[in-house]
């Protein structure tokens, strides 16, 4: 019994790890731009490429559910093409005995899937927002400093100016074009003119930037007194930051958080633990699901055995879209479990009647 075991696991692995590459060489391609998008700018390759990885990685738990149900259609469909299974059953072997190897596949990828979804992916859905660290290079980057144009920060001003002094780095000759909101009284018109604006960039960990104006006229002639602008940098290099939410932290913390009574959503933060279980748990029950889709499917071939498959995807990820509308409205962690419900609800029978054939 356990060559006819070693026989399906070998297949089994190695299907499902060729599909899962494919699937994963796929959503890689996909991410390529909007990775070059995050990291714009950016004078390094590596930044780019970590980027990319991060968002192809948070697709990880449902790449690896749907290789395995795949693998499980194509390695069982074949087995049946090729009257394996008759053969199977004329030995007087149970049609569950097959099945086996599914199940230790899927139990072991199911092992793997809840180690990452709990501990390592919410590191990569953190960091995926956060690939460049260095404060002072995103600032640098997003001020646009190599230009003769600079917007200046978030204010809605921009500098222009005609030249720079070289030992002070200070901006000669510079035209403000002062945002129509009103929000720089101090200043009348549209446009100023200012003979020399002083920016030094922040030192070490100091993230205060201060913008001096000095030689202020306005397009009359008329002078106005020097100005001095305060910006805290971080605002610039973070100004695509995210705030931390439940996605961004391993399990063990939300849990810690939860019975500490210092979460300020305990109700989502516990859907989110059920919900990577309920993931994590996908590949064990799309097991005995494969295997009798495969079964169902016969001598029609491998094809409709794929086309099959998509049945209980459609139903999976219908039932998540359903746990988080039930999740809003009632505030009930459990309803993470709604696709697994949904999948032993309507799978069960099936896979009963198909195994005891």
């Amino acid at each position: 019994m356990w060559k006819l075991h070693r026989y399906y696991l070998k297949e089994l692995t190695v299907a499902c790890g060729i599909t899962f590459l494919v699937l994963f060489s796929i959503a890689l391609l996909s991410m390529v731009a909007r990775g070059l998008q995050r990291t714009q700018g950016s004078t390094e390759l590596l930044d780019a490429a970590m980027a990319t990885l991060f968002l192809a990685m948070d697709a990880f738990p449902h790449l690896l559910t749907i290789a395995f149900l795949l693998a499980t259609v194509l390695t069982y469909g074949r087995a049946t093409q090729d009257r394996e299974m008759v053969a199977v059953a004329a030995a007087g072997i149970s049609p569950r005995t097959p099945l086996v190897p599914a199940v230790l596949l899927g139990t072991a990828l199911a092992i793997v899937g809840a180690l990452c979804l709990h501990f390592v992916l919410p590191e990569v859905h953190f960091r995926k927002y956060r690939i460049v660290r260095d404060v002072a290079r995103n600032w640098f980057l997003n001020m646009k400093l190599g230009t003769d144009r600079i917007p200046i920060l978030e204010t809605g001003i921009t500098l222009t100016f005609g030249s720079q002094d070289q030992a002070t780095q200070d901006y000669l000759d510079c035209l403000l074009f002062l945002p129509h909101d009103g929000s720089f009284a101090q200043f009348t018109g549209s446009f100023v003119h200012v003979q020399r604006v002083s920016m030094p960039r922040p030192v070490g960990d100091d993230t205060v930037l201060t913008i001096e104006l000095h030689g202020i006229r306005d397009p009359f002639g008329t002078r106005l007194n020097d100005s001095r602008l305060v910006y805290d940098v971080r605002s610039v290099s973070e100004k695509a930051r995210r705030t931390e939410n439940n996605e961004d932290i391993t399990s063990d913390q939300l849990l810690a958080e939860v019975l500490r009574g210092v979460h300020d959503d305990p109700a989502g933060a516990g859907f989110t633990m059920h919900r990577r279980a309920c993931f994590a748990l996908m590949p064990l029950l799309m097991a005995p699901i494969g295997y009798c889709l495969s079964l169902f499917a016969g001598a029609r071939g491998r094809v409709v055995a794929i086309a099959l498959s998509l049945l209980p995807l459609v139903l999976f990820y219908g039932g998540d879209l359903v746990a988080n509308k039930v999740m809003r409205i009632t505030q009930e962690p459990l309803a993470a479990w709604l696709p697994a419900a949904l999948l032993a609800l309507i799978g069960g029978p099936f896979c009963a009647r198909m195994l005891r054939r």
